[in-house]
């Protein structure tokens, strides 16, 4: 009787070199894809999800523990001056309200600025400058709150001087955009009262009060 001959892995690759190189390669294939998947699920956190809450119009604490609750993070993005608004308050988020992510997920929020914000006066304010050309260009780079103050000068309708408080202004200063800015507009040459004219006003005076006495 024939012996049966025992499998033999080494052998079976000798016999058939070609078809064992091709199992080796599926079953090396095989490995990786799974090996890959186990990755790609620990790495996105596969089936952990959380839902984004609304948390417009609340401070960033609030904003910030309420994410937390929910697994996920707050990180500021940009902020925006709101006078009408308190400082720190979350006025966009993204992603936004209701969507649905991973958990540990950034929150991207815009929140009104804890200081107003600072604007650099790059003009001169003083100089050939009329009061509506400085005011035009105060009202363009955002300050509103502007007072004018009428002082003698040789033209009329100049700016003769700016000032921030007591601060004068000038070309590289950085004020609030809350600022209150005061323009020293002029209001040209006082014209001298001729003495002849005077004397005679005084003797017009003088005669009526007589005829009041009488």
């Amino acid at each position: 009787m024939a012996e049966n001959k025992k499998f033999s892995v080494r052998d079976f690759y000798n016999s058939h070199p070609i078809i064992s190189t091709l199992i080796l390669i599926c079953v090396a294939t095989l490995l990786l894809l799974w090996g890959a998947t186990i990755f790609m699920n620990r790495w996105t956190m596969h089936g952990s999800t959380s839902v984004v809450p609304d948390i417009r119009n609340k401070t960033y604490t609030e904003a910030r523990e309420l994410l937390a609750a929910n697994n996920l993070n707050i990180e500021i993005n940009d902020s925006v001056y709101d006078r009408d608004a308190a400082p720190g308050t979350v006025v966009e988020s993204w992603p936004k309200a209701g969507a649905v992510v991973k958990e540990g997920r950034q929150v991207y929020v815009t929140i009104t600025a804890f200081s107003p914000k600072q604007v650099t006066i790059s003009m001169p304010l003083t100089g050939n400058v009329s009061s509506r050309q400085a005011m035009s260009y105060l009202r363009g780079i955002g300050i509103t709150d502007i007072r004018l103050e009428s002082v003698p000068s040789e033209f009329p309708d100049l700016v003769m001087g700016a000032r921030y408080g007591d601060t004068p202004l000038s070309v590289g200063s950085v004020i609030p955009v809350t600022s209150t800015v005061t323009l020293e507009v002029g209001s040209g040459p006082v014209e001298p009262v001729d003495s002849l004219a005077t004397e005679e006003l005084d003797v017009i005076g003088e005669t009526e009060m007589l005829e009041m006495e009488n």
